[in-house]
């Protein structure tokens, strides 16, 4: 069951998009909307700038200032955005109980961003966050860490999606524990899905597939009428294969298990997640 969404809010324009597509999620399921804004101090903040310490004196001092007003208006329109949305959408002004329906609540921290992330998402079903953009202040590794450390599943939205998740959604599939796990976490959403379809890409041309039929019985078992996909990763990328062929189908998400090689192997080889962390037009739900 997902019944908590947590909604990290950085005060940026993905904002709205956060909060549109967490509601959007939530209001099916019933589920109650935990917005949360970290803070960042002056010292936090320049130290994911790396060209502050170069700057030396009155330079130095100017930058320090520029940053510290950039951090209090992040946080003021993070507080505004919460407080918009939340009136635009008729939410109370104060949660309901656990368990009493749709609800929405806001959460301030102080501190280091990315600890403070983490521990919110081992005490929620799902984070629903935008995806990374050079200089916004925060750890490069952000999401990385999440995966590794929050313990929830995460739904990454680009700036722009189609509006809808739930019209046809797919299904990354490989014989791993990751992919396994993605999908359990992932049942509330498939079983709300119009449309749901399994990709499986051979990484060798013309290679073997590892037979779909358990995975779409077990589906079955949950009502869940899966199609199959079967795809060879020719010259591109296993990640882009799958993009294609999901864009292909008209997709709108994508359900994926995460460092099924291992985090220390993808991160320095490269591999599905990190090139599904990184970028893309499409919005994942990924789980480790």
């Amino acid at each position: 069951m997902i019944k908590t969404i947590l909604a990290p809010l950085s005060g940026s324009d993905t904002d709205q998009i956060v909060l549109e597509t967490a509601l959007s999620l939530a209001r099916p399921l019933d589920a109650h909307i935990e917005c949360s804004h970290t803070f960042l101090d002056v010292g936090e903040a320049a130290r994911h700038l790396p060209e502050i310490s170069f700057l030396l004196g009155a330079a130095l001092h100017s930058a320090l200032e520029s940053l510290e007003e950039r951090c209090g208006r992040e946080t003021a329109a993070a507080l505004r955005h919460f407080a918009e949305f939340r009136d635009a959408q008729a939410f109370p002004a104060n949660a309901g109980p656990p368990g009493s329906g749709l609800s929405m609540s806001m959460q301030q921290d102080f501190g280091d961003p990315v600890a403070s992330l983490c521990r919110h998402a081992r005490h929620n079903d799902l984070v629903v966050m935008g995806r990374p953009k050079d200089g916004d202040g925060v750890a490069g590794n952000l999401h990385q860490r999440l995966l590794l450390e929050g313990g929830s599943p995460i739904l990454l939205v680009p700036e722009y999606t189609s509006g809808s998740l739930l019209d046809t959604v797919a299904i990354c599939w490989k014989e791993t524990a990751e992919a396994s796990r993605a999908v359990a976490l992932a049942l509330p959403l498939l079983k709300r899905a119009k449309n749901v379809f399994l990709i499986s890409v051979s990484e060798e041309d013309n290679g073997p597939h590892s037979s779909m039929q358990p995975i779409v019985r077990r589906l079955a078992w949950h009502g869940i009428a899966a199609e199959v996909t079967l795809t060879a990763r020719g010259a591109h990328s296993t990640m882009n294969t799958i993009r294609t062929t999901a864009r292909d189908r008209h997709a709108d998400l994508l359900v994926m298990g995460g460092f099924s090689r291992g985090p220390m192997r993808e991160m320095l080889f490269g591999g599905c997640t990190q090139e599904a962390l990184s970028f893309g037009d499409l919005p994942i739900f990924i789980a480790r």
